[in-house]
């Protein structure tokens, strides 16, 4: 939309050739027009098939692995800046203990 409205108010794309603006000028009807339109019913026509067709063309094939709530997947790790307070969290062994002693100092 934001390509449309450009080529509308400036009245029409020049050549890149360094023609000059004023008489070189491709009138932004029909030509413009015409050809965002067929570019937009091409793209439509292909999201359309995609999404009603065949919406598993694009997909991963681990969403078909029934989920166990027990185990996170292997593939899921923290991102990198997590890490440290990760580490924090797995270096103390008694959770319960830490959370009390948290409540005291606070």
């Amino acid at each position: 939309m934001i390509h449309i409205i450009l080529l509308h108010e400036r009245g029409g794309s020049n050549n890149p050739g360094g023609l000059k603006a004023g008489i070189d000028n491709t009138p932004f009807t029909p030509y413009f027009i015409q050809k965002d339109s067929f570019g937009l019913v091409i793209f439509l026509l292909l999201f359309n098939y995609l999404v009603f067709f065949d919406p598993n063309l694009l997909g991963h094939p681990d969403n078909y692995i029934p989920a166990n709530p027990l185990v996170t997947p292997a593939h899921i790790i923290p991102e990198w800046y997590f890490l440290p307070f990760y580490a924090i969290l797995r270096s103390v062994p008694d959770k319960v203990g830490v959370s009390y002693y948290y409540y005291l100092l606070f």
